[in-house]
């Protein structure tokens, strides 16, 4: 038997013990997780421990998967172990299944239900205020959708069908975040691809298309443009798709350990996922008639996912070494 001692790493923690007693030999580092939880009545998951000596975290599994015994944490009788209070957290899977439900509710709903209230021109409705905003004159009637954007909010919607299929069924999480967090993660997809997104693409104008679009090119007139770009659509979305299973197969369930992606882009650039991504927003953004809130939702998921690229090669040249293939584009081959 060892005796451990615990003190707290920035605010006191309620129940927290100053000792705790583990046998060396059948102690794993979950057990003093578990320990710690069920004296302070926090779940394990909003701790952080770190070991005194040299500040590491107590990791409770290899990469392999398999357990890790304190005795491997060089943890020894009198070793202090800090505590650190992270908030109330939230699974990574909760969080994406939230973020997506935004824009899948919003669409068909302003599209269906709420478009002749949000459009309209009455003074009771605080939209119709909005200087060059696309609120219908007094007394004009509101058009049906066309078939335009009917087809923008079919691709929308099954576009984050398939996210949140993928994130019940195809990506493996570790981890929690803070539950606070929730609400900025949230923004990018209720704000931008939701609310902004379907405003504007619903409008009660013949088209959502800005006024320098070539008329040649609206989705209205010419069906070369709608039956191509779907079917691009369709490609980047089946591309996507299996860039994220492999992704998926590199690591095994109940484990942390990484592999070099390898195929299907991923010999080009860094991140094809994300560059399939970029691709069907293009499409969208191409039916929209180049969409001023289209071209603001693609800039912005293309710059921050150019940032996530980029941290991902660093992590890859470093963990790898010289078995990894250094990538001059992370996103768009021969450009990002």
């Amino acid at each position: 038997m060892i005796t451990l001692q615990i003190k707290p790493r920035g605010r006191p923690i309620k129940k927290l013990p100053s000792k705790i007693e583990l046998d060396l030999a059948t102690a794993t580092a979950e057990t003093l997780y578990t320990r710690l939880s069920a004296y302070t009545g926090l779940s394990g998951d909003r701790l952080r421990l770190t070991k005194g000596s040299d500040g590491s975290v107590v990791t409770v599994r290899r990469e392999s998967g398999k357990d890790v015994m304190v005795e491997e944490l060089g943890l020894r009788d009198g070793s202090a172990v800090f505590v650190k209070d992270l908030g109330p957290q939230v699974a990574w899977r909760t969080v994406f299944v939230i973020e997506y439900l935004g824009p899948l509710f919003i669409h068909p709903l302003l599209l269906y239900v709420v478009r002749p209230y949000i459009y309209s021109s009455s003074p009771l409705n605080p939209l119709s205020y909005i200087p060059f905003g696309p609120s219908l004159k007094p007394d004009q009637e509101l058009p049906p959708p066309t078939q335009t954007q009917t087809l923008l909010c079919a691709l929308v919607v099954l576009h984050f069908l398939k996210r949140e299929y993928e994130t019940f069924f195809i990506h493996r999480f570790s981890g929690t975040m803070p539950f606070r967090y929730i609400f900025r993660n949230s923004a990018h997809y209720w704000i931008l691809s939701g609310l902004n997104l379907a405003y504007s693409f619903y409008t009660p104008a013949a088209s959502p298309a800005a006024s320098w679009w070539p008329a040649a090119l609206n989705a209205d007139n010419n069906s070369v443009i709608v039956y191509s770009v779907v079917s691009l659509w369709v490609f980047a979305q089946i591309s996507n798709f299996k860039t994220h299973l492999i992704l998926r197969n590199l690591r095994p369930a109940n484990s942390t350990k990484r592999q070099i992606p390898k195929g299907y882009g991923f010999n080009s650039v860094t991140c094809p996922n994300y560059f399939f991504e970029v691709l069907s927003w293009v499409c969208v953004w191409v039916l929209s008639g180049g969409n001023w809130a289209a071209s603001l939702f693609t800039l912005t998921g293309m710059a921050v996912m150019f940032l996530w690229a980029q941290k991902k090669e660093r992590r890859y040249r470093k963990e790898f070494g010289s078995a990894y293939k250094k990538k001059r584009n992370v996103i768009v081959p021969g450009l990002l």
